[in-house]
Parts: C-alpha cells; structure tokens; sequence
C-alpha cells in the first residue's frame, strides 16, 4: 500500500512538474505578428489575400498610396514603416516585401537586428530602374500603368488580375509613382547583404520579369540564413497569381521560427 502510495505521489509531481514547464513554455513563446509592404505605385489591397489568411496580420499603406504625398528614397519610406509599427517589438516581428516593399524590408533588417524574420518577394539587393521606364511614367502615366501591370504577372496569368493591377496602379498619383521607382532606382545594398542576420525566406515567381529570378538567387546567396521558394506559373505578382503557394511557403516559414 505505501509503496503505491509512494509512486502515486511521484506521478503527481511529476505531471505538475510537466504542467509547470509546459506554462513557461507557453508564456516564453513570443506572439508573432506579420507587416506586409507593397511595392511601387502598389496599396495595401494587393496583400487582400494575405491579410484575409494570416491572423492579425497588416498590410502597411506607404504614405502617398493612394493619398497623400510620398518620398523619393526607400531610407524615408523604412523610417515611415518603423513609426508604424511602433512599439510591437523587434524580436516578435515579421516583415513581408514586395519589390520596392522588399527594398524597404531590407533596410528594415540591417538597422533592427532583433527582427525576428525577413520574407523578400520578388526583390532585389539592387533595383536599377531603365531610362525609358522612366520616361514612360513622366510622358503618359495610364500607358506607363498598363505596362507595369503587364510586366508584373506570367503570360499564364489570369487576365483579370493583370486589370486590376493596373487598376490599383491609377489610383495612386503618377508623382508619386514616379517617385517610387527613383527610388528604386537608387537604391543599392549588394554590399550589405551578408550583414542580414535574421532568418530570411526569398520568394520569386518563375516567370518574373521585372525582377528575375537571378536577382532572388543573389540574395538567397549572399544572406546566410536564408531559404529560397521558386513558384512555378507566376510572375512579379506572385502573392496575387499564386496566392496559395506563396501563402504555404510563409506558412511553413513562420512555423520554422
């Protein structure tokens, strides 16, 4: 009898031990919370279909899209994304970019070392912007808006999301869009890229033109701990074509964290 006894004592020790544990456990594990960036000439509306599947997630408005006035540098844009984020912390936070949002992540990444995780999508470390692109947005901005938007999916893709990309494009002021690619023309990290400590996942559509998958290999090489996702049938525009991989790939990159 007092040797059952006995080893009953101990199983219930034992398991409020494990209770114990388990409530550490649970009170260490920080609550994730995911910001999405747009890129040029972009709104939040193009993360609709992240935002409606990740809980609490936030697709950040850049100032100037679609209201307002926006910068011409993606060091301004990084310093308008950290007011916004405010005080939820570093180590608890993910960032998601895309394309100039991607440029901004980036930065984002070299001055805050406690980000806790980095997802690039369809960037580059360098974003040099053509003279007739250029031109062509300063000459006739819905032309400009109907090229953008037909360079940003695979010819596979539907056509209605190359309408509304293009859609989205015009209600942002072509001042401001402008803006955004000089900015992107400017900016140049391809020498800071192995001072990315956090871990990183890179995405790209296999049928990215305006920036090629070459460019994803780049920085998939040059930040260390970092993981690469090709997605077949998409272009620059994958969260939108092929939102369901992409959002898998996350998925499974929180879950690594």
């Amino acid at each position: 009898m007092k040797c059952q006894l006995a080893r009953y004592i101990s199983s219930l020790l034992g398991l409020i031990v494990y209770c114990f544990q388990a409530c550490l456990c649970i009170s260490e594990a920080p609550e994730l919370k995911t910001f999405f960036i747009h890129g040029a000439g972009g709104t939040p509306a193009v993360w609709r279909l992240q935002t409606a599947h990740f809980k609490d997630s936030v697709a950040v408005e850049l100032p100037g899209h679609p209201a307002g006035s926006g910068f011409t540098s993606i060091e301004e844009y990084a310093r308008a994304v950290s007011d916004r984020i405010g005080q939820q912390e570093w180590r608890k936070t993910i960032i998601v970019g895309h394309s100039m949002g991607g440029a901004i992540a980036i930065e984002l990444a070299l001055d805050n070392e406690e980000l806790r995780g980095l997802v690039l999508v369809g960037t580059g470390g360098r974003l040099r912007v053509r003279p007739e692109f250029i031109s062509k947005l300063r000459e006739n901005y819905a032309e400009a808006a109907k090229l953008i938007a037909s360079l940003s999916v695979s010819p596979r893709a539907d056509p209605i999301i190359l309408d509304r990309l293009a859609d989205d494009l015009l209600k942002v002021s072509p001042q401001v869009t402008l803006g955004d690619f000089l900015a992107c023309d400017k900016f140049d990290r391809m020498n800071d890229l192995e001072k990315v400590t956090c871990r990183t996942l890179v995405v790209c559509g296999e049928d990215d033109k305006m920036t090629p998958e070459k460019y994803s290999r780049y920085l998939h090489e040059k930040i260390r701990d970092s993981k690469l996702e090709i997605i077949p049938g998409a272009g620059h525009s994958v969260m939108v074509e092929k939102h369901r991989p992409f959002n898998q790939a996350i998925e499974r990159f929180v879950a690594s964290l």
